[in-house]
Parts: structure tokens; sequence; C-alpha cells
């Protein structure tokens, strides 16, 4: 065992969520869901398993909870699509990253054709992508597009940052971390189904858009250092904590953070600040506008919503006992 850590309960930092996740909804969609998995024909028996283990119906319920159940199906749909890719490229070489993003791209953005594909990965990618996008309108689609073409570049500049390391010996800082991560932790897409699924147009005017912008990059920052504070245990059991923000904190010599729980309380200490900035560029949105204010409190519920599947869910195990959870101890 590496050591015991601390880390901040950061649902406490948090504002109110102002929505609770729906118990009732919650149970159909994961009956619903081990159904689908149980009967889809392009899974076996090891992707059945992957697939229930890695709890998505409870990472949509609690993200979208006013959401209906079709609604999260197709996040879990579209969720389980981008875990696939990164699953696939998480080890990959430049070459095979390149090729695999490529055709996922196509597939999940030309359903018809990845489905009379011979490719076992594009028809998966291809039917996972039908069920995902039903609940995209056409206002929303081309954001979707854009979404999750630039996840799948990601995943590439991923791998090229793997193969820079092992030839140059060249460690990424946290300036050089966060553009790439921005893409490569989704929350970009989860900000189109966020509006797509509230049924939301945010940007009016100039004006507003800027202060969307800045709310929304907020966000995908908090999505960053929540997840790889709380996915860190398993990511470091697993060899695969490269492209972790507390792995950059350490290496990064201007951080000053020599071991993990320095890395801890310095990404702590990052999110704190960009909590506030999404607080101060919340208060600037236009009051008599409710589609912002509405759009406002449902990412509220995304990003306090995922740091809520973190700690209650097996696939991270993030506290080992009652007695860890209370007192914020990690055992690595």
């Amino acid at each position: 065992m590496l050591g015991t850590y601390h880390i901040p309960d950061l649902v406490a930092r948090c504002p109110r969520r102002p929505h609770l996740v729906n118990n009732d909804k919650l149970t159909k969609l994961e009956e619903e869901h081990n159904q689908w998995v149980d009967s889809f024909p392009l899974f076996g028996d090891v992707q059945r398993a992957r697939s229930k283990g890695e709890q998505m119906p409870l990472f949509a319920s609690c993200c979208y909870p006013t959401a209906d159940v079709e609604a999260l199906h197709a996040v879990v749909a579209v969720t389980t699509a981008l875990i696939c890719l990164d699953h696939a490229n998480d080890t990959a070489s430049v070459e095979e990253a390149e090729e695999t993003a490529k055709l996922w791209i196509s597939a999940f953005n030309d359903q018809s054709a990845g489905l009379e594909s011979s490719n076992r990965f594009a028809k998966l990618i291809s039917g996972l992508a039908s069920r995902a996008t039903a609940v995209v309108g056409d206002a929303y689609k081309a954001d979707c597009r854009r979404a999750t073409i630039a996840f799948a570049r990601a995943t590439v500049q991923e791998a090229v940052d793997r193969q820079t390391a092992e030839a140059h010996k060249v460690k990424l800082t946290f300036d050089t971390y966060m553009p790439t991560r921005r893409n490569s932790v989704a929350c970009p897409v989860f900000l189109v189904y966020v509006r797509a699924i509230n049924g939301l147009e945010v940007s009016p005017d100039p004006l507003d858009d800027t202060v969307v912008k800045a709310l929304e990059l907020a966000v995908i920052d908090l999505f960053i250092i929540a997840n790889d504070i709380l996915s860190y245990k398993k990511e470091f059991k697993g060899d695969e904590a490269v492209h972790n923000i507390l792995t950059i904190l350490m290496e990064d010599p201007s951080t000053g953070c020599s071991d993990l729980q320095q890395a801890i309380d310095c990404a702590a200490n990052i999110f704190n600040q960009t909590l506030d900035r999404f607080t101060e560029y919340r208060r600037q949105l236009a009051r008599d506008k409710p589609q912002l204010q509405a759009y406002a409190d449902a990412l509220v519920d995304l990003f306090v919503g995922l740091i809520e599947w973190h700690l209650a869910s097996a696939r991270y195990n993030v506290f080992e006992s009652d007695e860890d959870r209370v007192n914020g101890i990690v055992r690595i």
C-alpha cells in the first residue's frame, strides 16, 4: 500500500444542488439498462460485465436529476461510447490512436454506415450512438458533433503526450496538461446534453455568450479536478495515473508539490478557486433571463452529481469504510 491520504469534502464546498436524484427513476433505469446490456448483440461477456460495472445509470441519474428515463438512457449510451474510445486509446500508440479515433468519429456520426460495417468496433459505437443521439434535437446536433470530435482528438493528443514523454523524458506541466484534458474529460459533451435535455438556448446575445462560455469553462475545470482527485486511487492501482492532475502537480517543479498529499491539497485549492470563478460568473448572468438561470442550476447538478457519483460508485471505491468516509481518508 502506498499510504493513507486526506481528501477534502468537495461536496460541502459546492453550492447546494437545485434537484435531488430521483431514486425511483434510477431503479427503473438500472433495470432497463441491465436488460439492454444482456440483450445487446455486440457485447460479449467481458463487455457486459464492464458495462454494468461502470455504473453509468448512477452517473446519469446523479448528473441529470430532472431528465426522463429516455434521456437518461441517452446519457448512459453516449458515456459508454466515450468510455469505449477512452479504453481503446488509453495505452495505444499514436498511429493506433489516430486510426481508432477516426473510426470512432465516423461510426458515431454516420450510424447507418457504422451499423453496416464489418468492423465490430464501428458497429458497437454506431449502435450506442443511435441511442445516444435520440434526445439531441436539431438545434444541438452541431454542438454534439463538435464536442464528440474534440473528445476523440483529445484521446489522440494524450497518446502523443505519452510518446513524447517516453522518447524525450519530457514531463507535462499543469499549463500543458489542462488544454487537452478539457476535451478528454468529456465534460463538453455533457454540457451539450444539459442543454438538449432541458431545451435550453443559452446564448441569446454576445454579452451573455461571453459569460456563459466562462461559466462552462469553470465547470469543465471543476470536472477535471474533482474527477482526477477522486479517481486517482483507481488509476494508480491500474497504472493509469499518467494523465491525472495529481501526477502532473507532483512532476511540475513550479507547483512545489513533492508528494501526493501536497498534490491533493494543491488540487483542492485550485478546485476552490475554480468554484469561486463559477460563482462569480453565475452572479453575472442576467436575472431577467430564466433560461440562463436554469442553465446555471443544471450545471450545478452536473458537477455536484459527478462528485456524488464518484463517492457512491464501487468503480472508484474512494473510501473503504464509513469511518474513512467521515474522516476523508483514502487508502492507496
